[in-house]
């Protein structure tokens, strides 16, 4: 039965096609509709929205974006599309975006995030699945020709094939680091496998049946673009490859590489037939030009150099007023370009001769001929197309610059457009298209997120500014001078109530550290804890120094370190220092209080040493040793006065800190490189580099189980009946407690502490981030992009930093059908 658009903006109808047929179909039947449906076609909802085309069209956009997602956990469709369409149009979407493309939420028929409104009323009277609502826009563009090619990393460098059918990207994917792409569907056609190093440089031979590239791991490649095979490989180059060039005819191939030279291969028998020198710097551009007579190469010496190919000879030198990262031949072969300092430099080809001047404004990264008198140019933060003879600008196509290196490639059509990007996709769209609104989380980016599990607030940092985010999800600003803190962490009280961050007042002699206390709520500070430096104890200058630092148990002291060996304890109401803990002239590397309040454990990694002093006298009442990097091996017990270490001699040790006994373990010969005791102190489990953890009655010391593991474990935790382990294998698992018997595996990072104490907890991998309950193996929801790290504070408030959209900032809610969030 075909579906029209009526039919096609129910969600049941969508979520019908989608789990009956997959997502091909979904998108099949939005396309046949669309196809049958009038541009001025309107359908007004029951207690909904009036429909249109435009409706079609949008929800096809959304669906497509989330595709890949989609194919593998189809009961999300609500979840992606509402998630996109509550912030295509609606009013609160203008503050997240700025620039001066089209602003779906002036439009006078702005509706879709109504429709997203009334299916989630639909959804929740029904008494829906659990979900994960964005609390801010979602990178990708719902109109409009713009397409995102997605590669799992940083891509450098992309190339239109002759036809311009075809692009063909180099990342740095491991293995995998070249792709064909459709350029008309975005679908991808082969993935070449061979370079171990990031893909620098990619080029198409003229019949577009053989694609080149070049990568860091000193190697040249030639690949049949067809079937993906590799034909030839050239490795052994003196340095990272750069670039690659095929000639006109396609019988050579030229690469050029870091060290400052230029080989050519004949492309049939992959034999190098001469090697160009001349460079007396590293070589980073090669272009043949239209006759195949000359190439060209510009180089960090600050120069471009033409040299015959038939006899290797350099033919003419043009100097430049910066490295040369890029050279091209105009297509009639009367011109040579290539970026200079502050705009294009030009020479012509019959005599060499540079015009006088300079094309285009600014520095350029790429410099490509489109037609025999405009160029397509790449800057940091925008696209140009550039008339040669008078110099106007007659396109650009700004983007949020990203800090990393970029590529671009223009279709010989002269109608598309690629653009790559640090996080992983590439832009393909129309030249003359309109310019979508830019989304202002990806021009700010963060780089830290700082707070408590379960807590009332977080905070982001970006290079230039620090912000908060509180449990409801708003963003609120931070004190000026909290910028002060630069990246170091902050802490949080356990109550929530008072933040801390280490500061570093330069401007001062001499330069001085300090903690400076903040009122959580009003977000406002409260007051600095500082003292001068004991004598050869100074950290004022040590501007990678991370102080440690936390808060006691009830929220009256903090401890923290701001010179070397020693942690300072202040009472918080008053800012009263009330002990001074020395300890060996080594950075402090860990600084906590025993779960009960009565001790102050600190850490030496240097020393591989850890010291307890006692909180009501300051007198220290253990020194020993410990492994402490690259975690701490150390463990309290959260309702005994005992704590465990384990150390690089295999030993467990077990101290009982009220009673002074301590019992030595001896799990294996290898290093204790993680230990966790039970809440009541009872029993101790160990992971060792053996790859195995071991789980001992901490007051007889008797071995109750081990369980080995197909890699190494490095965090492990016990509550209820679970014991839950991490290992280096990418792999969280569960183990019953009692017996050591296996019970569930979890491909993915999750914090074995968090899996047993947290309401929600994650895993991070590779794919899609999957939220859990409490010490539930079975994911409760999952959410489409790869996170970097999270935070989850009270109510299932998610704030998160990207990892393919890098440092990309998330702010997500987590609904839970249980009754939870």
């Amino acid at each position: 039965m075909p579906h029209d658009l009526a039919s096609l903006t129910e969600l049941s109808t969508l979520e019908h096609l989608l789990s009956t047929q997959g997502v091909e179909a979904l998108l099949a039947a939005l396309d046949s509709a669309l196809a049958q449906t009038p541009e001025d076609a309107r359908v007004p909802r029951e207690d909904g929205p009036t429909v249109g085309p435009k409706t079609l069209r949008v929800l096809r956009k959304a669906i497509a974006l989330d595709a890949g997602f989609l194919r593998a956990h189809p009961e999300a469709l609500f979840q992606c599309l509402y998630n996109r369409l509550r912030w295509y149009d609606a009013p609160d979407a203008a503050a997240h975006y700025s620039g001066a493309g089209a602003k779906p939420w002036s439009d006078p028929e702005a509706h879709l995030h109504s429709l997203a409104a009334q299916w989630r009323r639909q959804r929740e009277a029904a008494g829906g699945s659990s979900w994960v609502e964005s609390l801010l826009p979602l990178r990708g563009a719902l109109e409009g020709v713009d397409e995102v090619l997605w590669h799992d990393s940083q891509v450098l460098c992309a190339a239109f094939d002759p036809s311009g059918t075809r692009l063909a990207t180099g990342s740095w994917s491991d293995g995998h680091n070249v792709r064909v792409w459709d350029a008309a569907t975005a679908r991808s056609l082969q993935v070449m496998e061979g370079h171990e190093g990031e893909v620098r440089g990619i080029a198409w031979s003229a019949d577009g049946k053989r694609l080149a590239s070049g990568s860091r791991d000193h190697d040249a490649r030639i690949w049949d673009a067809e079937t993906g095979a590799q034909l030839h490989a050239f490795t052994g180059q003196e340095g990272q490859v750069t670039s690659v060039a095929f000639s006109p005819e396609g019988t050579l191939l030229a690469v050029g590489n870091l060290g400052w030279r230029i080989h050519l291969y004949d492309v049939a028998s992959g034999k190098r037939v001469r090697t160009l020198q001349g460079h007396q710097q590293s070589v980073l551009s090669v272009a043949f030009h239209p006759s195949g007579r000359w190439l060209a190469s510009g180089a960090s010496d600050d120069t471009v150099r033409v040299w015959d190919v038939e006899t290797g000879a350099q033919v003419a030198r043009l100097d430049s007023d910066t490295s040369v990262g890029t050279v091209a031949f105009s297509p009639d072969g009367e011109w040579l370009a290539w970026a200079a300092l502050d705009g294009v430099a030009v020479a012509r080809t019959r005599d060499w001769k540079r015009m006088e001047g300079l094309k285009g404004e600014g520095r350029y990264s790429q410099v490509s001929w489109l037609g025999t008198s405009r160029l397509g140019l790449l800057r940091y933060d925008r696209l140009e197309l550039l008339e040669l003879g008078d110099g106007v600008t007659l396109w650009t196509r700004p983007y949020a610059s990203d800090g990393h290196e970029r590529g671009a490639a223009f279709s010989p059509d002269l109608k598309h457009f690629a653009l790559t990007a640090a996080d992983g996709g590439v832009l393909l769209s129309e030249l003359h298209a309109p310019t979508p609104p830019t989304l202002l989380a990806e021009e700010h980016r963060v780089v830290n997120l700082w707070g408590r599990a379960e807590g009332n607030i977080a905070i982001a940092k970006r290079y230039d500014a620090a912000f908060a985010i509180d449990a409801r999800g708003h963003m609120r600003a931070v004190p000026a001078e909290a910028n002060e803190s630069g990246l170091q962490p902050w802490r949080f009280s356990p109550d929530g109530a008072l933040a801390a961050y280490p500061v570093l007042h330069l401007h001062e002699e001499p330069p001085r550290r300090g903690v400076q206390l903040i009122d959580v709520e009003r977000l406002v500070p409260v007051r600095e804890l500082s003292v001068p430096p004991l004598e050869g104890r100074d950290a004022s200058k040590k501007l990678t120094l991370e102080p440690p630092m936390a808060f006691s148990p009830d929220g009256q002291w903090l401890a923290a370190v701001i010179e070397i060996g020693v942690v300072r304890v202040w009472r918080v109401a008053d800012g009263k220092l009330r002990h001074t803990l020395k300890g060996p002239v080594t950075p402090v590397s860990l600084v906590e209080f025993t779960p009960d309040g009565a001790y102050v454990v600190s850490g030496h990694a240097e020393a591989s040493r850890l010291m307890v002093h006692d909180m009501g006298t300051g007198a220290l009442v253990l020194d020993t040793q410990a492994m402490l990097k690259p975690a701490p091996a150390y463990a309290a017990a959260a309702r005994a006065p005992r704590i465990a270490v384990g150390r690089a001699s295999g030993e467990l040790e077990v101290f009982d800190l009220s009673a002074g006994f301590r019992r030595v373990l001896q799990p294996s010969n290898e290093p204790v490189i993680a230990v966790r005791l039970s809440d009541d102190g009872g029993r101790v489990a160990a992971c060792s580099l053996d790859d195995r953890v071991r789980l001992f009655d901490a007051g007889t010391g008797g071995l109750l189980y081990e369980v080995p593991h197909p890699a190494m474990p490095f965090s492990v935790a016990m509550e209820g009946d679970w014991l839950v382990t991490r290992s280096d294998d990418q792999t969280t698992r569960f183990f019953d407690l009692a017996t050591g018997a296996p019970r569930a595996v979890i491909q993915g990072n999750a914090e074995p502490e968090e899996v047993t104490r947290r309401q929600y907890w994650e895993v991070l991998g590779e794919g899609p981030v999957a939220f859990h309950r409490r010490t539930d193996p079975v994911p409760m929801a999952y959410f489409p992009d790869v996170l970097e790290e999270d935070l989850i504070l009270r109510d299932g408030l998610v704030v998160a930093r990207g990892r393919t959209l890098r440092d990309f900032l998330y702010v997500l809610r987590l609904h839970d059908a249980q009754g939870g969030a």
